[in-house]
């Protein structure tokens, strides 16, 4: 499928990290994982039409349409264990993926991590962030975009990367307020939630204790040195983190020697 993107050989993986990428982003971010995490971690990321190997394509309109997409892309690697990680928007994505797959099939992850993400229904962006919507201007949300921190102020310059960037960003952020998030159980997994220090698009302890209300297996909010962006800016520490936490989720065989 083309919403899949598989980084790993697949006859070397024991348990996937399924990546899905931040609002505007798109599945090459997780490219270079596939070298850094343990042998055995194999690295698969998904991407929303519109960008990065599906530039071509018509944007996505509808969460329940996109994430029915996602569900049937990822089937190939459902028969090893799974474990989610979601940056920002794909956070709410791998929420919504988690739901999907449990409705079709009664299937759940070893874990999902919830990366510099509020949970869905109180993404309450802070004032000074309060254009993040998808009837923003362009300029608003390349103001947005500045104070969130991770993209220099040379590509918020250039109208080829805002007239490609902003469009999708604009699609992302309707497709999160577009969708429904009550009157459904919470998944039986372990959700791990990951902030950055200067983070102002997240409330740290805010976020842990909502996302805390999507699962029966809360585990302790980690905190790393960074912004919004964290994930690239502390990568060596947050691949550590992922690395520990997918260890755990298999009772301690993913870093066992062969």
């Amino acid at each position: 499928m083309k919403a899949l993107r598989v980084w790993s050989k697949p006859d070397e993986v024991r348990m996937w990290l399924l990546c899905l990428p931040p609002g505007g982003g798109g599945a090459r971010l997780f490219k270079d994982w596939a070298d850094l995490l343990p042998p055995g971690l194999g690295v698969a990321a998904l991407e929303l039409p519109g960008r990065g190997s599906r530039l071509g394509e018509p944007q996505a309109t509808s969460m329940t349409e996109a994430v029915a997409e996602f569900a049937d892309a990822v089937e190939p690697i459902l028969e090893r264990p799974v474990m989610l990680f979601g940056h920002s928007m794909g956070a709410v994505l791998s929420l919504a993926l988690a739901r999907e797959l449990r409705s079709r099939r009664g299937w759940r992850p070893l874990a999902l991590v919830a990366a510099a993400s509020e949970p869905p229904e109180r993404r309450n962006i802070p004032a000074s962030l309060a254009d993040a919507s998808s009837d923003a201007s362009d300029e608003e949300l390349a103001t947005w975009l500045r104070g969130l921190g991770g993209t220099s102020d040379e590509l918020l310059a250039s109208r080829e990367f805002l007239a490609e960037m902003l469009p999708a960003l604009r699609a992302d952020l309707a497709l999160v307020e577009g969708a429904e998030w009550t009157g459904q159980p919470p998944l039986d997994c372990p959700l791990h939630v990951y902030v950055g220090e200067r983070d102002a698009a997240v409330d740290g302890p805010g976020a842990a204790r909502g996302w805390a209300v999507h699962t029966t297996r809360e585990q302790p909010p980690r905190s790393f040195p960074g912004g919004h962006f964290f994930v690239q800016e502390s990568a060596d520490l947050v691949l550590a983190a992922l690395a520990e936490d997918a260890n755990t989720a298999v009772g301690g065989r993913l870093l066992r020697s062969r």
